[in-house]
């Protein structure tokens, strides 16, 4: 059986112009991409980004490497602005639902993070999801007010505790069959509560720092 070297897949992570792609039958492929068209994109700080569809070529002698050759046009984007290039950096692409997590304590609320978060996805068309992780810590009557302003225009909220359980199982709900991403600040806990919803993933975590109440950047990928 001769096996088909062109086919389409997602890509699920990238560095330094490498991917990692997953196609339709399930497989996981490095690749680097094909030729100056994508590399050369003008004005944008990487052609590619998780979430992408795109089109891609099989090495026949490394089965588990290819090259990419096309992108699929996107449906969204969510970009950030790369200040040591001064270029839009893309993070994610054909995005379903952008997860933002926050927290009432430890570390602080920061509601401009947020703002600007919402200012961008809505600039993508991307809906967004402020999950407020940490519950358990209380919830502050002007963070209520605050999370109760950005329902007002449009925003969805979910509440919950990574810790105790609580509101996991709606949250589950409302991710099923979306492709999503998450963001926010160090040591809001994203890796934990990403645990707690698929404990296969294993990812790695770690506590607040006490001396200055933020995270640690724990996640690298």
């Amino acid at each position: 059986m001769v096996r088909e070297l062109r086919m389409q897949g997602l890509i699920v992570s990238g560095a330094n112009n490498f991917f990692t792609v997953r196609t339709g039958d399930e497989k996981v492929i490095r690749c680097s991409i094909k030729g100056k068209k994508l590399k050369d994109l003008r004005g944008v700080y990487n052609p590619l980004a998780p979430g992408d569809r795109v089109e891609l070529e099989y090495d026949p002698i490394a089965p588990h490497q290819g090259q990419i050759t096309a992108l699929i046009p996107r449906r969204n984007g969510f970009f950030r602005w790369n200040q040591k290039t001064r270029r839009p950096q893309l993070l994610a692409a054909n995005l379903d639902l952008l997860i933002c997590v926050t927290t009432p304590a430890n570390p602080p609320f920061r509601p401009r993070f947020i703002d600007r978060v919402l200012v961008q996805a809505a600039c993508g068309e991307i809906p967004v999801l402020i999950v407020l992780n940490k519950t358990d810590l209380g919830m502050p009557e002007s963070v209520r007010e605050r999370l109760h302003s950005w329902q007002q225009i449009g925003a969805s909220v979910c509440e919950v505790s990574a810790k105790t359980g609580d509101g996991l199982e709606a949250l589950a709900g409302i991710l099923n069959g979306k492709i999503c991403a998450v963001m926010g600040q160090s040591g809001v806990g994203k890796s934990t509560l990403l645990n707690a919803l698929d404990p296969h993933l294993r990812l790695k975590t770690a506590d607040i720092s006490f001396k200055y109440d933020r995270g640690i950047h724990t996640t690298t990928q």
